[in-house]
Protein backbone atom coordinates (compact mmCIF):
# COMPACT_ATOMS: atom_id res chain seq x y z
CA UNK A 1 0.00 0.00 0.00
CA UNK A 2 2.82 2.35 0.88
CA UNK A 3 4.49 1.43 -2.05
CA UNK A 4 1.45 2.35 -4.08
CA UNK A 5 0.67 6.06 -2.58
CA UNK A 6 4.44 6.94 -2.92
CA UNK A 7 4.30 5.79 -6.68
CA UNK A 8 0.77 7.44 -7.75
CA UNK A 9 1.77 10.64 -5.30
CA UNK A 10 1.76 14.04 -7.51
CA UNK A 11 -0.32 11.97 -10.12
CA UNK A 12 -3.24 12.18 -12.32
CA UNK A 13 -4.12 8.59 -9.88
CA UNK A 14 -3.95 10.66 -7.16
CA UNK A 15 -7.09 11.54 -5.62
CA UNK A 16 -5.36 13.50 -2.36
CA UNK A 17 -2.63 15.79 -3.48
CA UNK A 18 -2.88 18.02 -6.88
CA UNK A 19 -0.59 17.11 -9.65
CA UNK A 20 -0.65 20.58 -10.63
CA UNK A 21 0.41 22.09 -7.68
CA UNK A 22 3.02 19.16 -7.13
CA UNK A 23 4.50 20.16 -10.78
CA UNK A 24 4.50 23.60 -11.32
CA UNK A 25 3.72 24.99 -7.82
CA UNK A 26 0.56 26.74 -8.66
CA UNK A 27 -3.12 25.54 -9.40
CA UNK A 28 -5.94 27.53 -10.94
CA UNK A 29 -8.22 26.69 -8.43
CA UNK A 30 -5.61 28.12 -5.44
CA UNK A 31 -7.55 27.77 -2.38
CA UNK A 32 -10.57 26.59 -3.39
CA UNK A 33 -9.25 22.97 -5.20
CA UNK A 34 -10.62 19.81 -3.62
CA UNK A 35 -7.08 18.32 -3.25
CA UNK A 36 -4.38 19.13 -1.09
CA UNK A 37 -1.52 21.66 -1.78
CA UNK A 38 1.57 20.33 0.71
CA UNK A 39 3.89 23.68 0.74
CA UNK A 40 6.87 22.17 1.69
CA UNK A 41 8.97 23.55 4.70
CA UNK A 42 12.34 23.69 3.00
CA UNK A 43 13.52 23.34 -0.88
CA UNK A 44 16.15 24.51 -3.29
CA UNK A 45 13.91 26.36 -5.06
CA UNK A 46 11.65 29.85 -4.53
CA UNK A 47 8.93 31.17 -6.16
CA UNK A 48 8.51 34.91 -6.26
CA UNK A 49 4.81 35.42 -6.88
CA UNK A 50 3.42 38.15 -9.57
CA UNK A 51 6.55 39.49 -9.49
CA UNK A 52 7.25 40.28 -13.63
CA UNK A 53 5.29 42.79 -15.00
CA UNK A 54 3.53 40.71 -18.26
CA UNK A 55 3.61 43.42 -21.43
CA UNK A 56 0.39 42.17 -22.39
CA UNK A 57 -1.50 42.38 -19.18
CA UNK A 58 -0.28 45.76 -18.69
CA UNK A 59 -1.65 46.74 -22.44
CA UNK A 60 -4.96 45.39 -21.05
CA UNK A 61 -4.55 47.95 -17.77
CA UNK A 62 -3.43 50.95 -20.13
CA UNK A 63 -5.90 50.39 -22.98
CA UNK A 64 -9.28 49.20 -20.61
CA UNK A 65 -11.44 46.34 -21.45
CA UNK A 66 -10.29 44.82 -24.41
CA UNK A 67 -9.07 40.95 -25.07
CA UNK A 68 -5.77 39.20 -25.02
CA UNK A 69 -5.40 39.04 -28.53
CA UNK A 70 -6.07 43.14 -28.97
CA UNK A 71 -3.74 43.92 -26.15
CA UNK A 72 -1.36 41.96 -27.66
CA UNK A 73 -1.49 44.02 -30.73
CA UNK A 74 -0.10 46.61 -28.58
CA UNK A 75 2.65 45.55 -27.22
CA UNK A 76 5.76 46.66 -28.34
CA UNK A 77 7.47 43.56 -29.10
CA UNK A 78 11.23 44.82 -29.44
CA UNK A 79 10.69 47.03 -25.85
CA UNK A 80 9.12 44.25 -23.84
CA UNK A 81 11.89 42.06 -24.48
CA UNK A 82 14.55 44.60 -23.53
CA UNK A 83 12.56 45.44 -20.47
CA UNK A 84 12.46 41.58 -19.86
CA UNK A 85 16.24 40.85 -20.07
CA UNK A 86 16.60 44.16 -17.90
CA UNK A 87 14.51 42.63 -14.88
CA UNK A 88 16.15 38.98 -15.74
CA UNK A 89 19.61 40.44 -15.12
CA UNK A 90 18.63 42.47 -12.01
CA UNK A 91 16.85 39.90 -10.67
CA UNK A 92 19.41 37.31 -11.33
CA UNK A 93 22.21 39.42 -9.86
CA UNK A 94 20.10 40.01 -6.73
CA UNK A 95 19.44 36.58 -6.09
CA UNK A 96 23.18 35.00 -6.59
CA UNK A 97 23.93 36.90 -3.57
CA UNK A 98 22.63 34.34 -1.69
CA UNK A 99 24.39 31.41 -3.20
CA UNK A 100 24.86 29.86 -6.56
CA UNK A 101 21.66 29.37 -9.05
CA UNK A 102 20.95 26.57 -10.74
CA UNK A 103 18.37 27.92 -12.31
CA UNK A 104 16.41 31.02 -12.44
CA UNK A 105 12.81 31.12 -14.71
CA UNK A 106 10.20 33.86 -15.71
CA UNK A 107 6.44 32.62 -16.80
CA UNK A 108 5.10 33.76 -20.09
CA UNK A 109 1.74 32.41 -18.83
CA UNK A 110 -0.80 35.07 -18.85
CA UNK A 111 -3.23 33.14 -16.02
CA UNK A 112 -4.31 35.19 -12.96
CA UNK A 113 -2.52 32.34 -10.80
CA UNK A 114 0.78 32.31 -13.03
CA UNK A 115 1.14 35.41 -14.55
CA UNK A 116 4.79 37.10 -13.55
CA UNK A 117 5.81 34.49 -11.31
CA UNK A 118 9.72 33.69 -11.12
CA UNK A 119 11.12 30.57 -9.79
CA UNK A 120 14.69 30.36 -8.51
CA UNK A 121 16.56 26.89 -8.23
CA UNK A 122 19.53 27.17 -5.49
CA UNK A 123 22.27 24.86 -5.38
CA UNK A 124 20.71 23.59 -1.60
CA UNK A 125 18.28 24.16 0.91
CA UNK A 126 19.89 26.91 2.76
CA UNK A 127 20.68 29.34 0.14
CA UNK A 128 16.56 29.55 -0.76
CA UNK A 129 16.00 30.05 2.88
CA UNK A 130 18.33 32.83 3.42
CA UNK A 131 16.85 34.27 0.12
CA UNK A 132 13.11 34.01 1.00
CA UNK A 133 13.91 35.45 4.95
CA UNK A 134 15.66 38.36 3.39
CA UNK A 135 13.22 39.28 0.13
CA UNK A 136 9.99 38.46 2.16
CA UNK A 137 8.37 41.55 2.54
CA UNK A 138 10.70 44.03 -0.14
CA UNK A 139 9.33 46.19 -2.69
CA UNK A 140 10.64 45.75 -6.16
CA UNK A 141 9.27 48.04 -8.59
CA UNK A 142 6.81 48.89 -6.50
CA UNK A 143 5.87 45.42 -6.09
CA UNK A 144 5.66 43.82 -2.81
CA UNK A 145 8.07 40.36 -2.79
CA UNK A 146 5.76 37.39 -2.22
CA UNK A 147 8.09 34.50 -1.66
CA UNK A 148 7.82 30.94 -1.01
CA UNK A 149 8.87 27.63 -1.17
CA UNK A 150 8.24 25.59 -4.22
CA UNK A 151 7.92 21.89 -4.36
CA UNK A 152 9.41 22.25 -8.23
CA UNK A 153 12.56 20.97 -8.17
CA UNK A 154 12.67 18.97 -11.87
CA UNK A 155 11.28 21.82 -14.44
CA UNK A 156 11.10 19.18 -17.07
CA UNK A 157 7.75 17.90 -15.61
CA UNK A 158 6.48 21.67 -15.16
CA UNK A 159 7.10 23.00 -18.88
CA UNK A 160 4.71 22.96 -21.48
CA UNK A 161 7.07 21.09 -24.00
CA UNK A 162 4.86 22.36 -26.98
CA UNK A 163 5.51 25.99 -25.95
CA UNK A 164 9.32 25.01 -26.20
CA UNK A 165 8.92 24.01 -29.41
CA UNK A 166 6.23 27.31 -30.00
CA UNK A 167 2.93 25.24 -31.07
CA UNK A 168 1.52 25.26 -27.49
CA UNK A 169 -2.46 25.97 -28.94
CA UNK A 170 -3.60 26.93 -25.31
CA UNK A 171 -1.53 30.35 -25.55
CA UNK A 172 -0.81 32.07 -22.21
CA UNK A 173 -3.45 30.02 -20.26
CA UNK A 174 -1.77 26.70 -20.58
CA UNK A 175 -1.74 25.51 -17.06
CA UNK A 176 1.90 24.06 -17.59
CA UNK A 177 5.13 26.59 -17.47
CA UNK A 178 5.73 28.56 -20.32
CA UNK A 179 9.57 30.05 -19.34
CA UNK A 180 10.46 32.65 -21.30
CA UNK A 181 13.80 31.95 -23.27
CA UNK A 182 16.66 33.60 -22.12
CA UNK A 183 20.17 33.92 -24.49
CA UNK A 184 22.37 31.56 -22.79
CA UNK A 185 25.39 34.08 -23.48
CA UNK A 186 23.45 36.25 -21.13
CA UNK A 187 23.37 33.77 -18.98
CA UNK A 188 27.00 32.82 -18.48
CA UNK A 189 27.85 36.34 -18.30
CA UNK A 190 25.38 36.79 -15.14
CA UNK A 191 27.30 33.74 -14.05
CA UNK A 192 30.70 35.07 -14.08
CA UNK A 193 29.63 38.53 -12.64
CA UNK A 194 28.00 36.78 -9.67
CA UNK A 195 30.72 34.35 -9.29
CA UNK A 196 33.10 37.61 -8.85
CA UNK A 197 30.76 39.36 -6.51
CA UNK A 198 30.83 36.66 -4.17
CA UNK A 199 34.81 35.85 -4.56
CA UNK A 200 34.62 39.60 -4.03
CA UNK A 201 32.29 39.90 -0.84
CA UNK A 202 34.36 36.77 1.14
CA UNK A 203 37.78 38.69 0.48
CA UNK A 204 36.14 41.41 1.41
CA UNK A 205 34.89 39.55 4.74
CA UNK A 206 38.37 37.73 5.01
CA UNK A 207 39.76 41.33 5.15
CA UNK A 208 36.97 42.51 7.88
CA UNK A 209 37.86 39.66 10.29
CA UNK A 210 41.74 39.81 9.65
CA UNK A 211 41.35 43.62 10.66
CA UNK A 212 38.91 42.64 13.46
CA UNK A 213 41.34 40.11 14.81
CA UNK A 214 44.34 43.01 14.56
CA UNK A 215 42.23 45.28 16.21
CA UNK A 216 41.76 42.35 19.26
CA UNK A 217 45.70 41.83 19.42
CA UNK A 218 46.74 45.62 19.72
CA UNK A 219 43.74 46.27 22.23
CA UNK A 220 45.05 43.09 24.32
CA UNK A 221 48.84 44.44 24.15
CA UNK A 222 47.53 47.96 25.41
CA UNK A 223 46.00 46.30 28.15
CA UNK A 224 48.98 44.52 29.34
CA UNK A 225 51.13 47.36 29.11
CA UNK A 226 48.64 49.81 31.06
CA UNK A 227 48.83 46.54 33.61
CA UNK A 228 52.95 46.60 33.42
CA UNK A 229 52.68 50.29 34.33
CA UNK A 230 50.26 49.77 36.86
CA UNK A 231 52.85 47.38 38.78
CA UNK A 232 55.87 49.71 38.53
CA UNK A 233 53.73 52.21 40.43
CA UNK A 234 52.96 49.86 42.65
CA UNK A 235 56.89 48.82 43.08
CA UNK A 236 57.88 52.35 43.55
CA UNK A 237 55.49 53.10 46.06
CA UNK A 238 56.14 49.61 47.80
CA UNK A 239 60.21 51.18 47.93
CA UNK A 240 58.59 54.55 49.12
CA UNK A 241 57.10 52.61 52.30
CA UNK A 242 60.13 50.76 52.77
CA UNK A 243 62.54 54.00 52.94
CA UNK A 244 59.71 55.55 55.31
CA UNK A 245 59.49 52.65 57.90
CA UNK A 246 63.50 52.45 57.60
CA UNK A 247 63.93 55.91 58.62
CA UNK A 248 61.33 55.37 61.35
CA UNK A 249 63.69 52.47 62.52
CA UNK A 250 66.90 54.62 63.02
CA UNK A 251 65.30 56.88 64.26
CA UNK A 252 63.79 54.75 67.27
CA UNK A 253 67.24 53.20 67.18
CA UNK A 254 68.76 56.69 67.39
CA UNK A 255 66.47 57.67 70.59
CA UNK A 256 67.10 54.57 72.68
CA UNK A 257 70.97 54.89 72.06
CA UNK A 258 70.39 58.67 73.70
CA UNK A 259 68.57 57.31 76.62
CA UNK A 260 71.57 54.53 77.14
CA UNK A 261 73.93 56.91 77.03
CA UNK A 262 71.80 58.90 79.90
CA UNK A 263 71.24 56.78 81.73
CA UNK A 264 74.78 55.85 81.89
CA UNK A 265 76.36 58.95 82.74
CA UNK A 266 73.84 59.33 85.50
CA UNK A 267 75.18 55.84 86.53
CA UNK A 268 78.73 57.66 86.68
CA UNK A 269 77.72 60.65 88.23
CA UNK A 270 76.02 58.49 91.26
CA UNK A 271 78.46 56.57 91.85
CA UNK A 272 81.56 59.54 92.02
CA UNK A 273 79.26 61.03 94.67
CA UNK A 274 79.20 57.84 96.67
Amino acid sequence: MAKHLARIHGTEEDKVNCPFYHKIGACRHSDRCSRLHHKPAFSPTILMKHLYRHPVRQAEMMGGVMTTSEAEKLVDKGKAQEDFLIFFEDIYMELSKFGQLEALHVVDNLGDHMIGHVYANFRDEEMASDALQVLQGRYYDGRICQVEFSPVTDFREARCRDYDEESCARGGFCNFLHVKPVPMCLIRSLEDDSEEDRRRHVWEKEEEDRDARRERRKKRREDRGDRGDRGDRGDKDDDRKRRRYRHRDDNHNDDDRRRSSRRDESDDDGGGRR
